[in-house]
């Protein structure tokens, strides 16, 4: 089943520029693990608002992404730079493109 996660990352004042730095090549890295798509947004209203998201195929992708010895390791050096808890959310597209 094809699923879209959603993780809200609020990030802490004045470290921004340092999250975003540390963790988009993180991000960028949802693909070679099953991604199909993925973004990931900043707020416009809200600089310290970040939205990563991405369309798999199988929510056991996303995991092996999200608890990969690589990804776990560029968690941890951003821990200090976005508030927690921390949870991604599944969505189902009914609409759109």
């Amino acid at each position: 089943m094809s699923g879209i996660c959603l993780i809200e990352w609020h990030v802490v004042p004045f470290r921004a520029d340092r999250w975003l730095e540390l963790w988009e090549p993180a991000a960028a890295r949802m693909p070679a693990f099953g991604a199909k798509r993925w973004s990931l947004l900043r707020g416009i209203d809200d600089p310290l608002s970040f939205h990563q998201q991405a369309t798999w195929n199988d929510k056991s992708d996303f995991e092996r992404y999200w608890f990969s010895e690589e990804i776990t390791a560029a968690r941890e050096t951003i821990i200090d730079l976005y508030d927690k808890p921390l949870l991604p959310a599944w969505y189902s597209l009914v609409a759109g493109e």
